[in-house]
């Protein structure tokens, strides 16, 4: 389910490599070119009559990356309610932050409020998937963290190195030391198409990262510098882990691309289950990001967020950042 941008992308990949056969549901509103053939079924998840002709394949596996609401998942469950294993794509926002990092899988859900409707709506997802599917079924939940890689449609490294590349200020929020874990875009689709073959019976959860990898707001921003050769200008503008005291992170409209909240998880149990990849520094990661970019020009055309602009105009003006 998806499978048309991004992680999706590798996803496909990384099931190809495995020697799988794939079958693609999505909108049809991109096309992308596979290093192998796959059956493409076309629709809109979010409309019941859409899901039909899935059906009608010899399925064994469903790998969900395109839910974001307990309907969807409900619905897509109604559709494939026998289908032997269902992967589901999650995220570590599900869970009621601990103090104690960092979280295990039996960490209790949330939601916490700085994740909104999407964190509520991802544990509906997870609780659907335990109330409609029994043992010996098996269902795999896979929590990513941050997820990291060349052309990210979310401005993650790019927000950053933009800044940097062009000598402008970097907020962080808060305090900026809040420390996250991130997942680099390969390990994550490695995970996912791993987790196809896992042989469990009943509901597994699993926190994936890559290993090693955790910085505070700080830190990134200081790799990020050190990858691109630059140095950076950095301004701490307090405001909560939102840099504007609001009640819930928006990842478009922000001041910093990660919230200045603790968000790690225990990957031991995914390491077990042999899920991850080798250690992959951060600074790799961030080199990948940084000569896609320069390979891309019109990535280098950037303007502040709204959120940056209302913190600058209370915090002043660029002339009070502290460079490093």
């Amino acid at each position: 389910m998806g499978g048309t941008r991004f992680l999706g992308v590798e996803v496909v990949e990384a099931l190809l490599e495995r020697g799988h056969e794939v079958t693609v549901f999505h909108r049809g509103t991109r096309a992308p070119v596979y290093s192998a053939p796959v059956t493409e079924v076309h629709g809109d998840r979010d409309v019941p009559e859409n899901l039909a002709p899935l059906a009608a394949l010899d399925l064994d596996t469903v790998l969900d990356l395109s839910a974001y609401t307990r309907a969807q998942t409900e619905r897509l469950l109604a559709a494939l309610p026998d289908v032997e294993r269902y992967v589901h794509c999650s995220t570590l926002n599900v869970y009621r932050p601990s103090p104690l990092l960092p979280w295990p899988e039996d960490t209790p859900y949330g939601p916490h409020r700085l994740w909104g409707r999407y964190a509520t709506e991802k544990i509906g997802c997870e609780l659907a998937l335990r109330e409609a599917r029994p043992e010996p079924l098996t269902t795999a939940s896979i929590r990513l963290p941050l997820v990291l890689g060349p052309g990210n449609y979310i401005a993650r490294e790019e927000f950053v190195l933009n800044r940097l590349l062009d000598a402008e200020t970097i907020l962080l929020s808060g305090d900026g030391q809040a420390v996250h874990q991130y997942v680099w875009l390969r390990h994550a689709a490695a995970a996912l198409a791993r987790a196809t073959e896992l042989a469990v019976e009943g509901f597994a959860a699993y926190n994936v990262a890559s290993r090693r990898c955790i910085t505070s707001l700080e830190g990134f921003v200081e790799v990020c510098a050190e990858v691109s050769g630059t140095t950076p200008r950095l301004r701490t503008v307090g405001g909560g882990p939102t840099g504007e005291d609001l009640a819930v992170f928006n990842g478009v409209d922000c001041v910093f691309p990660f919230s200045n909240e603790n968000t790690v998880g225990d990957i031991g149990a995914a390491d077990a289950a042999g899920l991850l990849e080798p250690y992959l520094p951060l600074h790799e990661m961030i080199a990948a990001a940084l000569e896609h970019l320069l390979a891309h020009p019109e990535r280098r055309s950037w303007s502040r967020t709204e959120a940056e602009k209302r913190v600058l105009a209370r915090v002043g003006d660029e002339q009070l950042t502290r460079a490093r």
